[in-house]
């Protein structure tokens, strides 16, 4: 049966029945003891550290569940006034200080019901009235990880708009390509930076997906079954900028913990994309290869070597990458029991707002990188032409030509590779002896080395899936 509300019972009544159950300690009706030290010191404490991250998150809830409670009628208009007035007060002012939490009092949660009812008297401690500090939480810790994961997504988008900048600034220069850190196809830089703008958006579209899901509103849900007060969950979801509230009342608590692990997950595969850049520029960066060079203001240096000039921000990103994939993991490790508690949540939520603060500092130390970094394109051009990169291109008109099946072409391209390297000549100097297969015969040494070009090679890519590759 549903609670019938009255807006009549005045302050003066509560503080009648106040005086019959004075102010206590949550803890202290049913447990009839004083929590431990050791409780109050490694649970309550540092559950309270955690919380305080999110004090704002808190207030702001509070707030939509006591202007809910007053519209509602649930509170009367006069005491919901002066909730959200004293709340208000607490929001602009200097909140931490301003609670003085003690542990032992409990949650965050707690320490701000106990500062209502030094505000208000008895009264502001029925803030809790129709909900519980599970979907208390379970909103709170929403509304802070939606704020740290749209940091993430405003940081990715910045990249991405960065790799394009960079791979329009060098359109069509070459540069080679490589699979197996050996040289495999001449390419172009805007080529090349495209494809990493494409392995950004699906990683952008992966945050919208897990940020649709995380945008709703546990709030309401209470402890488990709902509440039988008259509530408005589409109200305070509006209010908290959610999109709707969780349907069901379990899955608005701890029920949904999966969604830390889904963030988390998300959170890995953003930097393991954006690493493998990292990491391609920083070989690239390195005294033997020596293809870019990276800004000095990213860079460090060595305490006793005075030369280094050391890519200090790109180590960093592949380190914290490699770091990452172990987030989701401990997550899943937790909650694979978490069936019928709260706590849990503590070894989830609580760990999103600083990985996610990582992930986007790791984006934007990217973004810096690609909008500083100095191709040496003189460098670029000459590699993109070595080590028979182009081969490839010699066995296709084979085919095309002389109805060659193309195993057999790319057995004879093979062939005159091996030769030229065992008598140490490189491509661009072919010796006619050398070449032995009666269909490459038939091509002389100026048409060879025109299909050996890495400008023509580039040139040549016909197909669609090619854009961005072709040489201008």
């Amino acid at each position: 049966m549903a609670i019938i509300t009255n807006s009549c019972f005045t302050e003066e009544m509560s503080n009648r029945v106040h005086a019959k159950h004075p102010h206590a300690s949550l803890t202290d009706a049913r447990l009839q003891t004083r929590a431990s030290s050791l409780l109050v010191t490694h649970v309550n404490k540092v559950e309270l550290d955690d919380d305080l991250v999110s004090i704002h998150q808190y207030v702001l809830t509070d707030l939509a569940h006591a202007v809910m409670l007053t519209r509602t009628g649930i509170f009367d208009a006069h005491h919901g006034q002066k909730m959200v007035k004293t709340l208000l007060s607490l929001r602009a002012g200097d909140t931490a200080s301003m609670l003085a939490s003690k542990p032992e009092v409990g949650t965050l949660g707690l320490q701000i019901e106990n500062y209502l009812e030094r505000e208000l008297g008895p009264r502001g401690r029925d803030i809790q009235r129709a909900r519980s500090r599970i979907d208390q939480k379970a909103t709170n810790w929403r509304l802070i990880n939606r704020a740290s994961l749209t940091e993430v997504i405003q940081g990715l988008v910045a990249l991405g708009s960065q790799i394009l900048e960079t791979a329009e600034h060098y359109a069509g220069a070459l540069m080679p390509g490589y699979t197996h850190l050996q040289h495999s196809q001449p390419t172009t830089i805007d080529h090349y930076l495209n494809a990493h703008y494409w392995a950004v958006s699906r990683n952008l579209s992966r945050l919208f997906e897990a940020y649709d899901r995380l945008n709703l509103s546990p709030l309401g849900g209470a402890a488990y079954s709902g509440t039988s007060w008259p509530i408005d969950r589409t109200a305070t979801a509006h209010y908290l900028g959610f999109d709707r509230p969780v349907y069901n009342a379990r899955d608005a608590g701890f029920a949904a913990l999966d969604m830390g692990a889904e963030l988390a997950g998300v959170l890995a595969a953003t930097l393991s994309g954006i690493s493998r850049l990292a990491s391609d520029v920083n070989y690239w960066s390195s005294s033997e290869v020596g293809l870019v060079r990276i800004h000095s203001s990213l860079c460090g240096t060595s305490s006793m070597m005075p030369q280094k000039r050391n890519p200090m921000v790109l180590e960093r990103i592949r380190g914290l990458a490699g770091s990452a994939v172990g987030w989701s993991a401990s997550q899943l490790g937790v909650i694979h029991t978490a069936t019928s508690t709260d706590v849990d949540q503590s070894y989830i939520h609580n760990l999103l707002p600083s990985q996610c603060f990582e992930t986007a500092g790791a984006i934007s130390l990217l973004r810096e990188v690609i909008a500083t970094v100095e191709f040496d394109l003189s460098a670029m051009q000459k590699s993109s032409g070595q080590h028979w990169s182009t081969a490839s291109a010699v066995a296709d008109p084979l085919v095309a030509s002389h109805g060659m099946i193309f195993r057999h072409a790319h057995e004879s391209v093979a062939h005159l590779v091996a030769s030229h390297e065992r008598a140490g000549v490189c491509s661009s100097d072919l010796r006619a002896d050398l070449i032995t297969d009666p269909a490459l015969k038939e091509y002389s040494h100026s048409q060879i080395q025109e299909i050996l070009d890495p400008k023509s090679f580039v040139a040549s890519r016909i197909s669609s899936v090619c854009y961005g590759g072709r040489y201008k």
